[in-house]
């Protein structure tokens, strides 16, 4: 029997209906980030919001864990004075962009649809807000140093690749310590997975460790140095008479330099129950959300040449690779997905935009990941590609249009925005003609 269409042409019946439907959610997808934006303050943010007080953290009261950007910060303040918050939410709308024009020059090489950019499991909720702190930040570093150790690993006898390689990685964590979990775990896997192939483990393991261990010491040190109640009442008084200047009534510590000083003991059973079963209102029956929002996004993450909008040539990808690196970059940041963090509307982000890079980055380099995992991805995409309706473009639209989780804490306290937008433009449309018609 002969297919019916060799070609992976759409047709003009496909491209209407996609285009529609992405138009749609497009719209909803800015109206909802322009009124989530207006909603957090994002214009006239507060020094001591969370978005704004967690940059301010510096060394004035000692080594402590992300102070490297307040340290900078301060300094120049100090030797120009200028409203550190106005500088802050630039940064974040520049680095916005830049991530944006990484993603959408990687999806424009490899010949994917951009419809998933604009959803939760992306830049949805994050997308030119202060409230993504420091993650594009981190995301760009990632990106350099995802670069960076291909070259090394092209070249392992070059001593600048390897001294610029642990500069840019010392850097994003003393920025950020989080970091780790979505930029080094699988390089430590690819570095062992790919050299010394048929060498005993403890030959292949220790070369692998002795190269990540300025890495790992660097973790250590910032892990050690986590801050306390009296370290985060230095740093905020260091900046008390400069945000006094623009913010007289800021009397109070910041939400972001406070946390220094939390217990963890109490704060990691919070994660937890935050992240099962909800944040304001908790509930078991959730659980089956957190499933789906996991579900979704690996579906939506995998099969990305799902869509055709014609705009340009589109290219099959290697699903199964992808599926790969999806699954290994999932499992290194099940910590901040349970016990470190609950902000799924970030915590998703990190997960899907460094499967792109490292897809981006590692897809054309004779790399393996272990067989047993590749036999897995493998047997899941020839089961979606097998299946009429999970290779349908239409059912790729359908999930990121539905998939819960454009709301911040993770499962979630609502039904999706996006629903709720569109019915509310529905149900005042329908009044709308009521009225005109009396």
């Amino acid at each position: 029997m002969t297919r019916r269409r060799q070609s992976n042409r759409p047709t003009n019946c496909e491209l209407l209906f996609s285009w529609l439907v992405c138009l749609l959610f497009l719209f909803l997808s800015c109206r909802t980030s322009w009124e989530r934006l207006e909603n957090c303050g994002f214009f006239y943010p507060s020094y001591q919001s969370w978005e704004i007080s967690e940059w301010l953290i510096n060394y004035q009261g000692g080594f402590v864990r992300r102070g490297l950007a307040g340290q900078v910060l301060w300094m120049l303040e100090q030797w120009h004075p200028f409203d550190v918050r106005v500088a802050i939410t630039l940064f974040c709308i520049i680095s916005t962009i830049v991530v944006l024009w990484v993603i959408v020059r990687i999806f424009n090489r490899r010949g994917w649809a951009l419809l998933i950019i604009p959803t939760g499991f992306c830049l949805g909720f994050t997308m030119f807000s202060t409230w993504a702190r420091r993650d594009f930040l981190s995301l760009m570093l990632a990106y350099a140093i995802f670069v960076l150790f291909r070259h090394v690993a092209r070249n392992p006898g070059k001593r600048t690749g390897w001294i610029a390689f642990y500069l840019v990685s010392a850097t994003q964590l003393l920025i950020h310590e989080a970091s780790f979990f979505y930029t080094f775990p699988i390089l430590v896997l690819l570095d062992y997975h790919n050299s010394r192939r048929n060498q005993p483990i403890a030959r292949r393991a220790i070369p692998t460790l002795l190269r990540f261990l300025p890495v790992l010491l660097v973790m250590a040190l910032v892990c050690l140095f986590k801050g306390n109640e009296a370290i985060a009442r230095t740093v905020w008084a260091s900046w008390e008479p400069i945000i006094s200047r623009y913010q007289p009534d800021a009397t109070t510590i910041g939400n972001g330099v406070g946390a220094l000083g939390w217990d963890t003991g109490a704060i990691i059973p919070y994660h937890l129950v935050t992240s099962l079963v909800g944040h304001a209102h908790p509930s078991a029956w959730r659980i089956p959300l957190v499933l789906f929002n996991l579900l979704a996004g690996y579906f939506l993450l995998t099969r990305l040449d799902s869509v055709n909008m014609g705009l340009y040539r589109t290219r099959p990808m290697d699903h199964a690779f992808m599926s790969d690196i999806a699954a290994i970059q999932f499992i290194a940041l099940l910590p901040m997905f349970t016990v470190l963090s609950c902000d799924w509307g970030r915590t998703l982000p990190y997960w899907v935009i460094t499967s792109f890079l490292l897809y981006h980055t590692f897809k054309d380099e004779p790399v393996a990941f272990p067989p047993l995992l590749s036999r897995m991805s493998i047997g899941v995409q020839r089961f979606i590609t097998g299946n009429r309706l999970l290779r349908s473009p239409h059912f790729y639209i359908l999930i990121a249009l539905l998939a819960p989780v454009p709301y911040y804490f993770a499962p979630l306290d609502h039904i999706n925005t996006m629903q709720q937008r569109a019915w509310f433009l529905l149900t005042d449309a329908f009044h709308t003609i009521l009225t005109t018609i009396s």
